[in-house]
């Protein structure tokens, strides 16, 4: 019991957070409207969020291998919940964009430190510990839309306010269940990272800001594109979403799994293909192909995030775990904030295109020889 405790704890406290998040992302537009007027600069709710999301990342991780990850989570979740309230009580656009610099604080260490712990909790069971939480924090997404129009139509109140109660939960639950106060420290007798270890991340690195790119573009660009272009309804958006996130949680689970025990390259390399064949098939144009192209997609992406960071997890040393995962969200955040802009500069489907061939350059550059992914730790 002991030992499923803090997955169980951390998996139910990012589902809470997340469905609170989706209640508040379908209500957040409506707000902005009604404050400004218009649309105009609303792409400056994505720009706040992004910044201090990519600038927290290192801080958050070198603080949880300092002060431990409990802290820093709890931290992140309660800044999430102050978000929460700052956008319930806004009364200006600026108020808004704070809101949303705040979120992007607070969500820092909820990707890269939970994974991070879990891995550290779970060594022989990283990808699969990790697949479980990413999973969990796919599905309160998913389900956080239909939970906020549920409460518009049954239930009196505030989606921000039921977001602020969730985060706060979540506070709570992650006091409650991870005992570990501090994350391991470099001591005599433990593992290290040799040069050999770092060097082989790089072909990583460089796939990292790809997937970033696509993850941005299919939460913003690509649902305005197939309202626009393919005249989806709100509902048929919706089961979109629905299909592509519930792909991406499914993937996780088993892809982290199977990555175990089969190795964490086949499952980034086809990862990588997958999204590659599954955006340029989303983006054809071609109705029959959007099923099975939105299917495959989220279980590409699920299949590289969690093998990805699995093999990040294990390839650095015991102490310096959060710290590397927040340099992977902050190469991963920098594809999520730029790619969008460049592909819309040059049109949506060149741009797409685009990345497709560096998907495909990157699947190749990690089945190079010379590619020695995840060199084992050695001991002092």
């Amino acid at each position: 019991m002991q030992r499923v405790l803090p997955l169980a704890g951390l998996c139910l406290a990012v589902f809470l957070a997340m469905i609170g998040m989706g209640m508040a992302g379908v209500a957040l537009p409506l707000k902005y409207i009604e404050l400004s007027g218009g649309m105009r600069s609303a792409g400056w709710l994505s720009s706040f969020f992004a910044i201090s999301y990519m600038a927290c990342q290192y801080p958050a991780g070198r603080m949880a291998d300092t002060f431990g990850y409990r802290r820093v989570l709890a931290c992140g979740f309660l800044l999430m919940a102050a978000a929460a309230w700052v956008f319930s009580e806004a009364d200006t656009t600026m108020a808004l964009y704070a809101g949303r610099f705040l979120q992007g604080a607070g969500e820092a260490p909820v990707w890269a430190s939970a994974p991070a712990l879990l891995g550290s909790l779970y060594p022989d069971n990283r990808g699969r510990a990790m697949g479980f939480y990413n999973a969990a924090f796919h599905l309160g997404l998913m389900l956080g839309p239909i939970a906020g129009a549920l409460q518009a139509a049954h239930i009196a109140g505030s989606p921000f306010a039921a977001f602020a109660w969730l985060c706060l939960a979540a506070v709570v639950l992650v006091l409650v269940t991870v005992r570990t106060a501090a994350s391991p420290r470099l001591e005599s007798g433990k593992t290290h990272d040799t040069p050999a270890a770092v060097r082989s991340l790089w072909p990583l690195a460089c796939c990292l800001p790809l997937s970033g790119a696509v993850y941005g573009l299919i939460t913003s660009s690509i649902p305005v594109y197939l309202t626009a272009a393919l005249g989806f309804s709100q509902s048929r958006l919706g089961m979109f979403l629905f299909c592509l996130f519930s792909g991406i949680a499914a993937a996780q689970c088993l892809a982290g799994r199977l990555s175990d025990r089969y190795g964490r390259r086949p499952f980034m390399v086809g990862g990588l293909l997958g999204i590659a064949a599954g955006l340029v098939g989303l983006l054809s144009g071609s109705q029959p192909l959007l099923p099975a192209s939105t299917i495959l997609l989220g279980l590409s992406m699920g299949a590289f995030a969690v093998s990805s960071m699995a093999l990040v997890n294990e390839t650095v040393a015991e102490g310096r775990q959060a710290t590397v995962s927040g340099y992977y969200y902050l190469v991963w955040g920098s594809g999520y904030f730029a790619g969008p802009l460049l592909a819309n500069s040059v049109g949506l489907e060149a741009g797409s295109l685009v990345l497709a061939a560096g998907l495909l350059a990157a699947a190749a550059l990690l089945l190079h020889p010379s590619a020695k992914l995840g060199t084992v730790r050695q001991r002092l």
